[in-house]
C-alpha cells in the first residue's frame, strides 16, 4: 500500500451554499410560480407539517391518516407527520431507479392518504408515474429540501416571475423546499410551501408573523460563510463531541411565517443559486459512476452520490478522501427505521434492503462553489485507485 501523507488540517464542508446578505435589490422582481401559489414559513419541515395538518383536518374518516415515506431519508419527514397527527409508513426504494418499491406501494395503496417524494441530492422521483398508479385521491407532496426544481439548467436567468416548474412537479398537489444551512438556496433558515392551484384550490394557511432584525441576519451570514472556509470547518470537524452533520430526530413544535428580512433575501439567493455553474459536477460525472445516472445526470445536484460494494470499502474510501480534506460524507449513516426513537413513531411493514444498502455503502462528494478544480482532480485520483470498490446501483 502506498504511503499516506499527513492528514490535511483543511476540510471542505460537505455542503456550503454561500449565505447572501439581506437585500431589497430584487424586490421589483419577486418569485412566482406558473400553476402554484406559495407561503414562506420557518423551515422545510414546518412546510411539510403544515400541509399534512391541513389535509388531516379535511378528512372525515376515522381511519388513521397514513403517509408513505422512504426508508432512506431525513427524520424530519417523521417529525412533520407526528406534528400533523399522521402515521409515517416506511417503504423501500428500488435498486435500478430512485423510486418507491412498486410491490410494497401496491400492498399499502388502499390504506394511505399521502405520499412524500423527497428529491435526494436533487434526484427527483417520477411523480407522473406515481400519480398514474395511485390516482387522484392520494395527496402527493414533492419534497425539494435538497433541490430547487428546474425544467432546464439556465445560468442566464434574469427573472423569477412565473418561474416554470418541471412536468412531474405539476402532477403533485404540493411541493416544499428548504432554505436552511446546507440547502441549495441558503437563507440560514426557512422554507417554502407551494400548492397546485388547480389541484388544491381550497388550501389556506394562517401564520404568525415573526420579526427579525436585518443586522442580526447579516452577522449570521458572515459567520456562516467564515465557518465554511476549509480551515475553519476543518477545525470545527475536530471538536470532540460536536458530531457535525449527525442525523437525529428533532420534533417540530410550531409553524410560523418566515421573517420579512429573510423574505427580502429570497429572490437574490434563488437567482444566485440558479446562475451557478456545474463544472465540478460535470467533471465528476465524466470520470466516475454517478448513482442513478439516468435520473441524476441532467440535474443540478447538491452532492455527488457514489455507492460502493460494501460498508467496509465505503468507510475506507471516506477515510482516504477526508484525510485529504475533501469533504466526503456518508449522508444518512442509518436507514430511517434504525435511527434512535423511530420505532415508536413509524410503521415499517416490510424489509428495506435497498435503503439499508444506501445507508451502509453510499458516500457523497461536495459540489458547492468552494470546491475548486484541484479538489475535483484529487477526488478522482483517490477514487480511481479504488475503482474496483464502486458499483452503479445499490444491491437489492
Amino acid at each position: 500500500m502506498a504511503a499516506v501523507g499527513p492528514m490535511s488540517w483543511n476540510q471542505l464542508p460537505p455542503v456550503g451554499t454561500k449565505a447572501l446578505p439581506w437585500s431589497q435589490d430584487y424586490a421589483p422582481s419577486p418569485l412566482s410560480f406558473a400553476g402554484f401559489d406559495y407561503k414562506l414559513v420557518n423551515s422545510g419541515t414546518a412546510a411539510l407539517g403544515a400541509i399534512l395538518r391541513w389535509d388531516v383536518a379535511q378528512r372525515t374518516s376515522d381511519q388513521p391518516y397514513k403517509v408513505v415515506i422512504p426508508g432512506y431519508a431525513c427524520p424530519d419527514l417523521v417529525a412533520a407527520c407526528v406534528y400533523a397527527g399522521a402515521v409515517p409508513v416506511i417503504l423501500d426504494l428500488t435498486d435500478t431507479r430512485y423510486q418507491y418499491n412498486n410491490e410494497q406501494l401496491a400492498a399499502v395503496a388502499d390504506s394511505i392518504s399521502a405520499v412524500i417524494c423527497p428529491a435526494l441530492f436533487g434526484i427527483s422521483m417520477p411523480i407522473a408515474e406515481l400519480r398514474a398508479t395511485l390516482g387522484d385521491d392520494v395527496l402527493i407532496i414533492e419534497d425539494n429540501a435538497q433541490w430547487f426544481p428546474e425544467t432546464a439548467i439556465n445560468r442566464q436567468r434574469a427573472s423569477l416571475k412565473n418561474y416554470p416548474l418541471p412536468a412531474d412537479t405539476h402532477q403533485a398537489d404540493f411541493f416544499i423546499t428548504s432554505f436552511g444551512r446546507g440547502k441549495p438556496v441558503n437563507l440560514l433558515g426557512g422554507g417554502l410551501l407551494a400548492w397546485n392551484t388547480s389541484r388544491v384550490p381550497s388550501f389556506t394557511l394562517s401564520l404568525e408573523a415573526v420579526n427579525e432584525h436585518p443586522g442580526k441576519l447579516k452577522m449570521q451570514a458572515r459567520a456562516f460563510n467564515l465557518l465554511c472556509q476549509p480551515f475553519f470547518y476543518g477545525a470545527l470537524s475536530r471538536v470532540p463531541g460536536l458530531h457535525l452533520g449527525a442525523t437525529r430526530y428533532h420534533a417540530l413544535d410550531s409553524v410560523t411565517a418566515l421573517s420579512t428580512a429573510r423574505q427580502h433575501s429570497l429572490p437574490a439567493a434563488v437567482l444566485a443559486y440558479l446562475r451557478g455553474h456545474r463544472a465540478a459536477q460535470q467533471t465528476l460525472q465524466d470520470a466516475l459512476p454517478l448513482l442513478w445516472a439516468e435520473q441524476a445526470g441532467d440535474k443540478r445536484l447538491l452532492r455527488f452520490p457514489l455507492i460502493t460494494q460494501s460498508a467496509q470499502s465505503r468507510d475506507t474510501l471516506l477515510h482516504k478522501l477526508n484525510h485529504a480534506g475533501l469533504g466526503a460524507s456518508a449522508m444518512y449513516a442509518k436507514p430511517l427505521r434504525d435511527i434512535d426513537g423511530m420505532d415508536k413513531l413509524v410503521e415499517a411493514p416490510f424489509a428495506t434492503p435497498v435503503c439499508q444498502q444506501l445507508a451502509d455503502c453510499m458516500l457523497t462528494l461536495p459540489l458547492h462553489k468552494g470546491v475548486k478544480p484541484k479538489h475535483v482532480q484529487r477526488m478522482i485520483h483517490i477514487i480511481d485507485e479504488q475503482r474496483q470498490w464502486l458499483s452503479n446501483k445499490p444491491a437489492a
